[in-house]
């Protein structure tokens, strides 16, 4: 059980066109109808460790076009995502699934849909903040019983 408290359900601060460190949390393969291209929907994660706007909050949709001409994009956030130059993946799951999790910069705009206005990731930096704490725990010698 819980108890109802509306002090509690304040709204998200809208997320406003600037950069942000993120992390990048989730990957969906999809077929644009259209074309019939097939595409990478990523969403990101505003980081919580780091003292910045919107922290938590999430940038969805983010389209990855598997085409020549958009591929851009894929070494734009390779490099921002610290990917060796010459790194080769066999296909788009392969890099994002290398891709997931991974520390980024991202450069936000906006764009206006059914007279709303969505965040939309405009390009990718290296972070410039320190590696996320993943819980590692570092033990020696000392600390083992055999």
């Amino acid at each position: 059980m819980f108890t109802v408290d509306h002090s509690k359900g304040e709204a998200f601060e809208p997320i406003k066109p600037g950069e942000y460190e993120a992390t990048v949390i989730n990957f969906e393969e999809k077929t644009a109808a259209s074309s019939g291209n097939k595409r990478l929907v990523v969403d990101y994660e505003i980081r919580s460790d780091v003292e910045q706007a919107c922290q938590g909050q999430k940038i969805l949709y983010d389209n990855f076009t598997v085409t020549d001409n958009a591929m851009w994009r894929f070494h734009q956030a390779s490099k921002a995502a610290g990917f060796p130059n010459g790194m080769k993946f066999k296909d788009h799951i392969e890099w994002a699934n290398a891709f997931l999790n991974k520390p980024i910069r991202l450069v936000v705009g906006e764009r206006e849909h059914n007279g709303k206005k969505y965040p939309e990731v405009k390009a990718f930096k290296p972070s410039e903040a320190p590696a996320p704490d993943t819980g590692s725990i570092t033990v020696s010698d000392d600390d083992v019983p055999f």
